[in-house]
């Protein structure tokens, strides 16, 4: 039996955007996708929105989709990004934060943790992001 876990973002009709941004950050791509416009005599007011996505955020497969009752911020969501490049990961963390904000920048780890740096962005659709670039002596 294979079991994978994949985190699920649920969005306000701007999952498409958020996607696209994802993928020009991490390099990833689309693998499928679905549109609430097949079903538009049932959900009229989903046309155009986002069913389901599956894509890819580096080599992790993700979804999301526009949902119906979505409320409120994803403050117990946050999604970690280790990277091996402390220069990628402040350009990560500066597209990240456009549009949202840098809740703490990218800066070294405190002992007696791994010796590498991290940042805490909030992106413009409200996930948190953990930016990491670990210490490789370290791991």
């Amino acid at each position: 039996m294979s079991v994978s876990v994949i985190p699920y973002l649920s969005f306000e009709g701007n999952c498409e955007e958020a996607v696209r941004l994802y993928a020009e950050i991490f390099g990833g791509k689309t693998l499928y996708l679905s549109r609430w416009s097949e079903l538009s005599a049932k959900y009229p007011a989903q046309v155009g929105k986002i069913m389901h996505v599956e894509f890819l955020v580096g080599n992790t497969r993700m979804g999301a989709g526009d949902s119906f009752d979505r409320k409120g911020t994803h403050a117990n969501i946050k999604l970690m990004v280790h990277m091996d490049d402390p220069q990628k990961a402040a350009d990560t963390c500066g597209l990240l934060s456009q549009g949202g904000c840098e809740i703490s920048p990218l800066q070294p780890h405190p002992a007696p943790d791994d010796g590498g740096m991290g940042a805490l962005i909030e992106d413009r659709f409200g996930y948190r992001w953990i930016i990491t670039c670990p210490n490789p002596d370290k791991r």
